[in-house]
């Protein structure tokens, strides 16, 4: 005799729509009860089968014939729910329409169970939504599965995996037990393509042609997990059906009834595939999808323990007060929110659809937009989960606090949750209350949690810190916005999010929608450099957008104004504005909001202020740790490092030891440090601080002083106010590093700060005066200013000389220096005389491969050369080039004195030496600044070889190059002049006189300022001569010629200056008739440069030219045979095609011609 068992001991609820679906929950009962006499309310029309599967004691209710739909399904539920007070969770069981894709392999008879993702929580509702200007928006969330029937999956889940699942072995046994639930009796199973649709004639027949072509599948029955799209109309058109999907990010099954359920009544929902949701509908597998839908739900209970169930609360203690939610939110919703979907998104997955999460921290710099996204929060919630309260609490301050624990207490007691009584405990009330389970589903935000001691302080019982009035309950859930990663972890463990930066699009729809003139936002570039600048915090783009429009002007004058001056972005960010989304009394201003942070870091961690005020005195961006103050111990460091982190005013790059400060942040920090009067000490300090950790300015350090270099540059602008003798020595730092880089204008700046404070503050004798004169020497003598580096230097080298012993390193370095600024200014028998006085000096005291010995050497070399004395200059510069090889191939040292051999064999008349030299050093300068001065020298140098070598084109390409990036350069810059004037040679060479003439008089009249017997002068004088020359200006020519020739006597008789401009004098005199005096210049030419090597350019170039001249003057047979050891020469130097080689056989065979002509006679 069937068990009569009275209603509340009934725990579990099975909804189902049809017929067909009752008949196979109904088989699936292990026992069938009595129905209960007493069973119906007068309010519940439903008519219920009993009965337990696997222990658990079950109900089950259909939807009345012909009732369909959410509302039909919610009806049936709800009168269950009421009738039955003992039901702890629900299964909606049934058919549905599967939806088949390249990812999931649905067939009909499959189950289908709504399980969560990271979007929906099992089902969701496609249709319910509303339409705005860019479309259908769904709107409302469905609630997940009970933890229970989630748990029961995973074990359900876990016995597919071991091959230990009951489902097929329930499905046999009802198709046994009643033949109607047959497979076989199903038919066959066929999809179409989406696009088929079906005629609305049922007789007609199917046209195969359009099925889909499917693999055999190795199981008939399968199981698939995922979201379950549920509507109040039937899903009847395949297109429509994967439009649908895709767009809701992939389903597996549309349905009718469940969405009407899932908020009211907890519950799984599991359908069997009756059909894949398009025209092609048939009755004949709802019988067997039914079956196997029923088979799974079977299953489920099968594997939770019936005790289990009985501990939970029923589902009329979960919703057993139907009083309304009550709200207490103190902001009306901001209309204006615009993006952080998925910030938003992640919040519902956390504590909405996860189950398992009771508290989140939203955390993030101030003005980040916490308050904002918590606000969208709350009212989205309020919006689609109707059953929740929602209050909010701030923690700005104790008072914000109780006050709003009173009006929370108000709205309570309003709604009749709570009874009349002392208010003296207003916050253990609330709490207490929350606590309990009468309190139903609520949410609490406790908004800006940023002081650790009002939340945690546990010193009295009378001053309780906040957080131990948060109340705990199942029902409820909290989420805490705060700037502090530690409150934030402290209060939520691992459920941090962290609110960062809006994104491109999101900042620029906000900002668009805070404009009162949105045709602003329509300069895209300009509101994007906005943006960036504001970096994209939206307090600050609040603020930004208010200036805008109180004062009418546009994104690009705002935009000026925040980067004119430091006090216009000061002004800008301190100005308040009003913001009904913000609390009536708090600072809207982002950098007064700023401040409330700086104020909890000073009070609380003394180091971190420490380090934060320092990091205010130097560059934003790109800070290393090794550049910061030495906090001692080590942890102390670390901790003060971890405080501003979590208050998100640094940002550790990736795992790198270097920080960065949001740009807006710096200058409030800055402000709030002038505003406590304490810039200038702490500008001292940090001055203090970075002068102890600079180090040594070289080559090698050099990944470390560049990271340095900004910040150090920054901190002495800053320190000018307060010019110290340890301000003047960074200065100097600068200097080095600048001098590195080949940035020598800048350098010189620096360096006349640093010597303005130490000649008007030090002894004329002091150290640091005599280094910081030096240094500025030394900037102006690669600056190009030579007249004033000379006395400045002797001035130092005479003062150091008094005090220093002769030996001593400084006096020798600058002794070294002068030499090579006298170089410079064409003072080479001084240069000479000192460079060998050091040379000696450092031999005696260091070992032969000293840097420095081989430094001094190397300019001793270049002296020598520029001295003519060439073949003593390659022997030094062999020497020097071979030690430094073995330094690496980048290392300036080793270029430095390749370049200079190279430029040595160039004189000398080895040009394939010099060129492969020179495209080496080249090669590796490319990856120097376009403009670094060591780079264009090498370039410059390998152009004048190419133009020795014949390579004209080569040399215009690269002087025309070094020329254009030397015109930042002074007008009289050496090395914008030297490049100009080589560049006008080599046009010369290639034809284009005018070019070279227009470039050379400007060169000319340029250096006339020089001295009349400066080297370079006189160089350029002569080339102009040669183009004359060329040009047929003969007169000019030989004007300017002998001039240079004169003033070139005082140099030794083999000098190759002199003997070059009396060569070309030579060549004058032939071109104007001046035969015999040609003659007589090119014999003394010739006969001097014998002592060169024979193959050597500048000895072949007189041969041949004395050659032309002998001809010229009827000499002919002294022509042949000078002309023919030239060929004979070039013949073994040249190739065969070489175009010089070509000209002088066919001269040659000329000259020979007229000889026999002439003998013919």
């Amino acid at each position: 005799m069937a068990r009569q068992l009275a209603r509340n001991e009934y725990t579990v609820g099975w909804v189902c729509v049809l017929p067909i679906e009752l008949a196979a929950a109904e088989e699936m009962l292990d026992e069938e009860h009595k129905a209960l006499e007493d069973l119906q309310d007068e309010n519940d029309d439903n008519i219920y089968s009993v009965g337990s599967i696997c222990g658990h004691n079950v109900v089950i209710g259909c939807l009345p014939a012909g009732r369909t739909g959410n509302n039909s399904a919610a009806a049936v539920a709800t009168q269950m729910k009421a009738t039955f007070r003992g039901l702890r969770f629900g299964l909606m069981v049934g058919i549905g329409g599967g939806v088949p894709s390249a990812e999931v392999d649905i067939r009909l008879g499959d189950v289908v169970v709504g399980q969560p993702n990271s979007t929906f929580g099992g089902v969701v509702q496609y249709d319910f939504g509303k339409t705005n200007p860019s479309g259908f928006e769904r709107t409302g969330h469905l609630n997940s599965p009970p933890s229970i029937l989630l748990s029961a999956i995973a074990r359900v889940r876990a016995r597919e995996f071991r091959r230990k699942s009951r489902l097929s072995e329930h499905v046999s046994n009802l198709s046994a037990t009643n033949s109607q639930f047959l497979r076989e009796n199903a038919g066959e199973d066929v999809l179409f393509e989406a696009t088929y649709n079906h005629e609305d004639d049922p007789t007609k027949p199917y046209n195969l042609a359009n099925a889909k072509d499917r693999k055999a599948r190795p199981s008939e029955l399968a199981v698939h997990y995922g979201t379950i799209a549920s509507g109040n109309q039937v899903m009847k058109y395949g297109v429509q059906r994967d439009n649908v999907s895709a767009d809701l990010g992939g389903v597996l099954c549309f349905e009718m009834e469940a969405a009407g359920l899932m908020n009211t009544f907890p519950c799984l929902v599991i359908r069997g595939i009756c059909d894949y949701a398009d025209s092609h509908k048939n009755k004949r597998w709802q019988s067997y999808a039914a079956g196997t839908a029923a088979g799974y739900a079977k299953e489920v209970l099968c594997v939770i323990p019936p005790p289990d169930v009985t501990k939970i609360r029923t589902l009329s203690e979960t919703s057993n007060d139907t009083r309304p939610p009550v709200h207490y939110i103190p902001f009306l919703r901001n209309r204006q929110f615009t993006g952080r979907g998925t910030t938003l998104q992640e919040l519902r997955q956390r504590l909405l659809i996860d189950g398992d999460c009771q508290k989140v921290s939203l955390a993030g710099l101030g003005g980040i937009g916490k308050t904002q996204v918590a606000l969208e929060f709350v009212y989205a919630l309020k919006e689609n989960r109707p059953e929740y309260s929602i209050f909010w609490v701030s923690a700005l301050s104790s008072e914000s606090f109780q006050q709003a624990c009173d009006e929370i207490l108000r709205e309570l007691r309003k709604s009749r949750r709570i009874g009349g009584g002392s208010d003296a405990n207003v916050k253990e009330i609330m709490q207490s209350y929350l606590s309990s389970k009468q309190a139903g589903k609520w949410l609490l935000v406790l908004d800006n949690a940023d002081d650790e001691e009002l939340l945690f302080n546990n010193h009295a019982e009378q001053s309780r810190g906040m957080a131990n009035y948060l109340p705990q309950s199942e029902d409820g859930l909290i989420l805490i916005t705060t700037r502090h990663q530690e409150i934030a972890l402290s209060l939520a463990r691992s459920n941090v999010l962290e609110l960062v930066k809006m994104d491109q699009d999101e900042r620029q729809q906000m900002f668009e929608k805070l404009l009162i003139r949105k045709d602003l936002a329509h300069d895209e570039p300009i509101l994007t450099e906005l943006l960036d600048e504001l970096n994209s915090i939206p307090l600050a783009m609040t603020q930004a957008a208010s200036y805008i429009n109180t004062n009418k002007i546009t994104l690009s004058r705002y935009l000026k104004l925040l980067r004119n001056t430091e006090q216009d972005l000061a002004n800008l960010i301190t100005k308040e504005f009003r913001d009904d989304t913000r609390y009536a009394k708090s600072v809207n201003a982002i950098a007064r909001t700023w401040a409330v942070s700086f104020e909890q870091i000073r009070r609380h961690d003394a180091a971190a202020m420490e380090l934060f005020s320092f990091m205010s005195c130097i560059e934003p961006k790109a800070i290393p740790r090794s550049m910061l103050p030495a906090l001692q111990p080590e942890e102390r460091l670390e901790s003060a490092i971890g405080t501003l982190c979590a208050y998100s005013f640094i940002v550790r790059r990736d795992d790198n030891d270097v920080y960065d400060i949001h740009s807006l942040v710096h200058t409030a920090k800055k402000l709030w440090v002038k505003d406590n009067g304490l810039a200038r000490k702490i500008t001292a300090e940090a001055i203090d601080d970075l002068a102890d950790a600079f180090p040594y300015v070289s080559f090698e350090t050099q990944p470390v002083w560049r990271l340095y270099l900004p910040h150090v540059v920054r901190i002495c602008q800053q320190g000018r106010e307060i010019e110290t003798e340890t301000w003047s020595r960074l200065c100097l730092s600068v200097v080095h590093c600048l001098m590195h880089d080949g940035r020598y204008k800048e350098a010189v700046a620096w360096a006349e700060e640093a010597c303005g404070w130490t000649e008007k503050s030090l002894k004329e004798d002091h150290p640091v005066r005599l280094e910081s004169q030096f240094a500025l020497a030394y900037t102006y003598d690669r600056n190009g200013q030579i007249p004033e580096a000379v006395p400045l230097l002797e001035h130092v080298v005479a003062t150091s000389g008094r005090t220093l012993s002769e030996d001593h390193p400084s006096l020798l370095l600058r002794k070294r220096q002068l030499s090579r600024t006298y170089l410079k200014s064409a003072q080479v028998p001084e240069a000479i005389q000192l460079l060998k006085y050091v040379v000696a000096t450092y031999g005696k005291i260091m070992s032969e491969n000293h840097p420095e010995l081989l430094s001094s050497r190397h300019d001793l070399a270049v002296a020598y050369a520029q001295n003519g004395q060439v073949s003593e200059a390659v022997q030094l510069l062999e020497h020097v080039v071979e030690i430094r090889s073995s330094l690496a191939e980048d290392h300036p040292e080793q270029l430095v004195s390749q370049h200079e051999l190279a430029s040595v064999y160039h004189t000398n008349g080895q040009l394939a030496e010099a060129i492969q030299l020179l495209e080496h050093v080249v090669e590796i300068r490319s990856s120097l600044a376009e403009d670094h001065p060591a780079r264009l020298s090498a370039q410059y140098e390998l152009a004048r070889v190419y133009h020795t070598n014949g390579q004209i084109a080569e040399a215009i390409q690269l002087l025309e190059h070094v020329t254009t990036i030397n015109q930042t350069l002074a007008e009289d810059h050496p090395n914008r002049l030297s490049a100009q004037h080589e560049l006008a040679s080599a046009y010369h060479v290639n034809g284009q006189i005018a070019e070279a003439i227009q470039l050379l008089e400007y060169v000319v009249k340029v250096r006339s300022a020089l001295a009349e017997d400066n080297a370079w002068r006189l160089t350029s004088q002569h080339e102009l001569a040669s183009a004359y020359h060329a040009n047929g200006q003969i007169a000019e020519a030989i004007q300017l010629l002998e001039h240079v020739t004169t003033i070139n006597q005082t140099l030794a008789e083999d000098h190759p200056n002199r003997l070059m401009s009396q060569h070309e004098l030579a060549r004058a005199y032939h071109a104007n008739g001046q035969v015999a005096e040609a003659i007589q210049l090119l014999e003394h030419v010739t006969a001097v440069r014998e002592t060169l090597a024979e193959d050597h350019p500048g000895r072949l170039a007189s041969r041949h030219e004395l050659a032309r001249a002998y001809h010229t003057n009827g000499q002919k047979l002294e022509a042949v045979r000078l002309l023919e050891h030239v060929v004979n020469v070039q013949r073994v130097k040249l190739a065969q095609d070489h175009p010089n080689r070509l000209i002088l056989e066919e001269v040659l065979a000329m000259y020979h011609m007229d000889l026999r002509n002439g003998s013919q006679e």
